[in-house]
């Protein structure tokens, strides 16, 4: 698992780097809510339900730092012989761990932006809460092992959440993430019905190379009234 800290909400601009667990954790919980308001009838039992909004979802995650030499520490594979020689530094780690998840950042002073990648599963948020439990220690007190709780709540960027949720008329503003293999001629033509105003659209997101979008990027399709010459 890769735990990734940004200044700005696009998880992009900022790095504060990058922290790569130890031992990747054998599950992590995600929760999923659905927030309701009760429709209640005088003088009837019982109650209906009128949908209101969905909470954002948050994760649970455990995993454990250890600097006694049992584990391999990072950049090290299982049975690698320099693994024997080298020992994690568990509180050095956990003033990593930090850096890019709890310390406060920027002008706002608040904590990062959090990236957590774990093969396939991506989770944008930030930090709700870290939890260390020191368990073994050296004779001066240096803790050798920790168990570390961590719980993050979602963060859609506002570009990526009007994606998700916008209308599908070219007179409105749209923001499209690129998907792999779409170029920006194609994706005007899927909006606006006419490939040539990917200038246009390259000058409302500031473009130098239209050619070199990335796939996730997101991009702001203005309304077709105001890019149609």
């Amino acid at each position: 698992m890769i735990i990734e800290g940004f200044q700005k909400p696009d998880f992009r601009t900022g790095s504060l780097g990058r922290f790569a667990v130890q031992i990747n954790p054998e599950t992590f919980v995600r929760n999923y809510a659905i927030e309701y308001v009760d429709k209640n009838a005088p003088g009837k039992e019982g109650s209906q339900v009128e949908y209101n909004y969905s909470q954002p979802q948050t994760m649970d995650v455990e995993f454990i730092l250890d600097g006694t030499g049992v584990l391999p520490p990072d950049g090290f594979p299982a049975g690698n012989p320099v693994s024997a020689a080298v020992k994690l530094d568990v509180k050095q780690k956990i003033e990593e761990l930090k850096t890019v998840v709890y310390n406060y950042v920027g002008e706002k002073h608040e904590p990062p932006y959090v990236q957590l990648t774990w093969g396939t599963e991506i989770f944008k948020c930030r930090l709700q809460s870290l939890n260390v439990t020191y368990k073994i220690f050296k004779p001066d007190g240096t803790p050798l092992r920790a168990s570390v709780k961590c719980a993050f709540k979602e963060h859609i960027p506002d570009q990526e959440n009007a994606a998700v949720t916008e209308a599908s008329s070219p007179d409105l503003t749209h923001v499209r993430l690129v998907k792999e293999g779409e170029s920006l001629p194609l994706m005007c033509y899927q909006i606006y019905g006419d490939e040539k105003l990917y200038l246009e659209v390259a000058m409302a997101n500031g473009l130098t190379n239209f050619r070199e979008l990335q796939t996730g990027q997101a991009l702001f399709f203005p309304p077709l009234a105001n890019t149609a010459k």
